[in-house]
C-alpha cells in the first residue's frame, strides 16, 4: 500500500481483509451471512442467520447471549455472538 494513503482509509482496508476471511470461513462452516457492518473498522460486525451450529457454540462455551429484549412486533428475542479473526460474530433469535 502507498505511504499517503490517509490512515482511516488504512482502517478500513485492514478491516475488509478481516471480513473476507471470517465470510470465507463462516461460508466453509456452514453459516449464512446476511449482513456487514463496519461502523468500527477496528472489530467489524458480521451477523449470520440463527442456526443450530449457533446453539452448539453456546453449548460448547464458545458463543454468549449477550443481549435480551422484548421487540414490539416480534415479541422476546436475545442475541449472540463469537468472535473470529478480528470480527464480531452476531446473530439474533425471536420467541426465546
Amino acid at each position: 500500500m502507498s505511504a499517503n494513503i490517509k490512515p482511516l482509509n488504512i482502517a478500513i482496508y485492514e478491516a475488509a481483509q478481516k471480513i473476507v476471511k471470517a465470510v470465507e470461513a463462516l461460508t466453509e462452516n456452514g453459516f449464512m451471512v446476511v449482513r456487514v457492518e463496519m461502523a468500527a473498522p477496528a472489530r467489524p460486525t458480521i451477523r449470520i442467520q440463527s442456526c443450530s451450529k449457533c446453539q452448539t457454540l453456546i453449548d460448547k462455551g464458545e458463543a454468549v447471549y449477550f443481549s435480551f429484549g422484548q421487540g414490539t412486533h416480534f415479541g422476546p428475542y436475545r442475541e449472540g455472538q463469537f468472535h473470529l479473526g478480528g470480527c464480531r460474530i452476531v446473530w439474533t433469535e425471536f420467541g426465546n
